[in-house]
């Protein structure tokens, strides 16, 4: 999409894994791989765990352990971090789509049928789409964290669902320990320390000049939202509210205000489409609830006459 190369492909080897790890005859082993996918290790602690427990399975001579052992660059978070995947880890969400829609399909439908059923799936998404930006636009938070002020920040900021992880990672500031501050020209380095790790020292650089905050750990690369350790020099800092350069606008509540798009000459196309889902999503909505009723309908067909009627004379005057 806009002629530019995915950096990150999720793809699904789940029969292969079951047939491999059913060959393997370890109960073990499922749980020390599902482990060495998702623990937050660091390459090291990551290269240690998997020796120990290969090494305690007396699997190191098996043969599908080693060749997945030599990719671990495609499935480990420790080789992962820093590569934005937006939360999928997994292909779980598009099989859960295949099922939604399974539901609403049958064999033994028409072409007809099968266009208006598809439209029913269209239509359930964008219902849960309003209902989730409904909650979103009201749903307030009651601030328990100790950072207040960031964490309205954050609420005003982020939808529901993402506000609920960044909300965590306020949280995981009582949990940091400060280790040291020093400047390096105009750069200054934190160093934190986690509750009962205090050997797992991560650094995070903040630039006062351009408000840019990068951390060791690469969370905001990775997930889009700030970890722990940014918050943590946000308070030591005592900023209150997200720097603009931590901000993902895709987990915005205006993600898809249009109005508030930055468009240079390489993404007028991209912006174009934008405005178009925007515009169709509204006139859907318009039109499921002007056809309820009869002066329902005669209401949205007198508004949107009227505003056909004013973008003609717009053309007009411009044409003129």
């Amino acid at each position: 999409m806009g002629q530019r190369t995915p950096n990150l492909v999720v793809t699904d080897g789940d029969k292969a894994m079951r047939t491999a790890i059913a060959e393997v005859k370890e109960a073990e082993f499922w749980k020390v791989f599902k482990k060495a996918i998702y623990a937050n290790f660091d390459v090291d602690e990551f290269e240690r765990y998997w020796r120990t427990s290969i090494e305690s399975l007396s699997l190191g001579q098996n043969t599908w352990v080693q060749l997945t052992y030599d990719i671990k660059e495609s499935w480990a978070t420790a080789y992962l971090r820093g590569r934005f995947y937006a939360g999928y880890r997994t292909t779980s969400r598009c099989e859960g789509i295949n099922s939604f829609i399974k539901v609403f399909l049958k064999s033994t439908d028409s072409i007809l049928e099968l266009v208006h059923s598809l439209d029913r799936v269209v239509k359930d998404y964008r219902n849960n789409d309003v209902t989730a930006q409904f909650y979103s636009t009201y749903y307030t938070s009651i601030p328990l964290t100790g950072l207040d002020a960031i964490e309205l920040s954050a609420l005003k900021l982020y939808t529901r669902a993402v506000f609920r992880e960044v909300k965590k990672q306020i949280k995981g500031v009582a949990t940091l320990l400060f280790q040291g501050r020093e400047s390096i020209s105009t750069t200054i380095v934190y160093s934190f320390s986690k509750m009962g790790r205090p050997d797992r020292v991560c650094k995070v650089l903040y630039d006062p000049n351009d408000q840019k905050i990068e951390c060791e750990c690469k969370m905001w690369d990775s997930d889009g939202i700030p970890c722990s350790h940014i918050f943590c020099v946000m308070k030591y800092e005592g900023m209150e509210e997200i720097p603009e350069t931590l901000i993902f606008r895709h987990w915005c509540k205006i993600a898809k205000d249009c109005t508030t798009l930055k468009m240079g000459n390489d993404s007028r196309e991209h912006a174009r489409l934008l405005q178009y889902s925007a515009l169709y999503s509204s006139l859907t909505h318009v039109v499921t609830l002007g056809c309820e009723e009869v002066e329902d309908f005669a209401f949205a067909q007198d508004a949107i006459s009227d505003l056909n009627i004013k973008f003609n004379m717009y053309a007009t005057f411009f044409i003129y």
